[in-house]
């Protein structure tokens, strides 16, 4: 595995389970709350929602150049955030080695 791919799992593991486990306490719409309150809660969604749109772009080039499937990673992205994206760069390292595989 190449230190990038541990890196994005070094970071996607404790993440996930943190991201898990907010959703356990507060609910998965447990965010709106906080976004209805507006001011730096609003920016910080809105920065969120920008950045994973800049990553869905990035994720669609390098998953067509890999030959492998961009929309479900989109999906993730836009419905888990941050979760999706890493996932993604984790996942890639084993989707490519599978694909070359078969080659």
């Amino acid at each position: 595995m190449k230190p990038r791919s541990l890196l994005a799992l070094a970071v996607f593991v404790p993440f996930t389970v943190y991201s898990v486990w907010v959703s356990i306490e507060h609910g998965a719409l447990g965010f709106i709350p906080v976004l209805s309150a507006g001011g730096w809660s609003t920016q910080v969604f809105l920065d969120l929602v920008i950045a994973m749109s800049v990553a869905s772009t990035v994720v669609h080039r390098d998953a067509r150049a890999r030959g492998i499937n961009p929309w479900p990673w989109t999906v993730a992205m836009f419905t888990l955030g941050s979760v999706g994206l890493l996932g993604y760069f984790v996942a890639r390292e084993f989707i490519g080695q599978r694909t070359e595989e078969r080659a």
